[in-house]
């Protein structure tokens, strides 16, 4: 995703503060359930599960260890879970992570752990090795910022202009089926892969996109950079927050079309999630720790992104500059708690490779 992002940050931040993507990956398990019923399991009980995306691992460890008891149950023997992410992601805390006591690695002495650290808008591993594949909280991301923007007061697809919003939906769009081309090579014939990223709601009208409340904050506290002069008007200007919620129909295009005859739609639906930080101010009422955590968690994910493409523009420093963006943040939402919602529709897409024997 080199363009876009060098990953969440890193020292087990991410990890300590990502509780919706925790929420996220826990709201999967019936889909995983039926991914796994829905692959054929190849003859010798050998197999590869991919978790794309696995930042430094607490969140999607879960999900691991339950694939791979349903995966067991099923007949598989020996496993490799190849984990994949950006070359810049924390591989240190993912290797610690796999290394505790509550690791899957603990559970199956007969699972083996490797890494992949490349990129998912393409190929990561050998062609029809993949038995199940398993992606949360990452497909959203855009490989690289979208080209020639225009747009002096806006961050997010949720508030683009229309000329500027073409070009950020075109090449999520093109994102998408690069995604979805490497895992069609990956997967096994009968292989399944099971993604979850943010969506939007395209026949509510307006739209509805995941985290608009959220960059709409994010948006007022950059625009107040670049209005005071700390950061240049054309270096905003050109950028946008590189997140595209996509809708069912921006989703399934791609299977519906091009890649129809090597990838078999099996499932592709809207849910909410829960803000696990609303919840906790609705039961607790206490403002500034809704303010502090829902702040951490916007820095985890954000601030690579931001650097890269604000920060390091700015008269001072990138690290400077962000503790001043985030704490800005922070006191906005302290200020008025309830203006700014992490709105989300998780969307979540199922695909099996043609060719397997449990193809109907």
């Amino acid at each position: 995703m080199t363009g876009a992002t060098e990953g969440m940050v890193g020292g087990g931040y991410y990890d300590a503060h990502s509780s919706f993507q925790a929420r996220t990956a826990a709201s999967v398990t019936e889909l995983l359930q039926q991914a796994t019923a829905a692959l054929a399991m190849p003859a010798g009980g050998q197999v590869m599960v991919a978790d794309y995306g696995c930042s430094e691992g607490r969140n999607s460890m879960a999900t691991i260890t339950a694939a791979l008891g349903l995966l067991a149950a099923r007949g598989a023997k020996d496993f490799i879970v190849l984990h994949n992410d950006l070359p810049t992601n924390d591989w240190n805390t993912l290797a610690r992570n796999l290394a505790s006591p509550g690791s899957y690695l603990a559970q199956y002495s007969q699972v083996r752990a490797l890494f992949a650290p490349r990129g998912f808008f393409e190929r990561v591993t050998l062609p029809g090795s993949v038995i199940l594949g398993t992606s949360g909280s990452a497909a959203h991301w855009l490989s690289r910022q979208p080209p020639d923007l225009d747009m002096p007061r806006s961050l997010y697809r949720s508030d683009a202009p229309p000329s500027e919003l073409a070009k950020i939906l075109n090449q999520s769009a093109a994102d998408w089926r690069a995604f979805l081309e490497a895992r069609g090579e990956e997967l096994q014939p009968g292989g399944v892969l099971l993604v979850q990223m943010l969506g939007s709601d395209g026949s509510a009208d307006p739209v509805r996109v995941s985290a608009a409340g959220l960059l709409k904050l994010m948006n007022e506290c950059a625009l107040a950079l670049v209005d005071g002069g700390e950061i240049p008007q054309d270096a905003y200007a050109r950028y946008c927050f590189p997140v595209v919620p996509r809708t069912i129909e921006e989703a399934t295009a791609p299977l519906t079309g091009p890649l129809a005859e090597k990838l078999e739609l099996l499932h592709c639906a809207l849910t909410p999630v829960a803000s696990p930080y609303q919840l906790a101010l609705d039961k607790t009422g206490d403002v500034a720790a809704f303010a502090k955590s829902y702040t951490a968690f916007t820095r985890a994910f954000s601030e690579s992104s931001l650097r890269d493409g604000l920060f390091r523009y700015g008269k001072a420093s990138a690290d400077a500059l962000a503790d001043r963006f985030y704490a800005s943040m922070e006191k906005a939402l302290n200020a008025r708690p309830h203006d700014y919602p992490f709105d989300d529709l998780t969307l979540a897409v199922m695909v099996r490779k043609r060719g397997g024997r449990n193809e109907f």
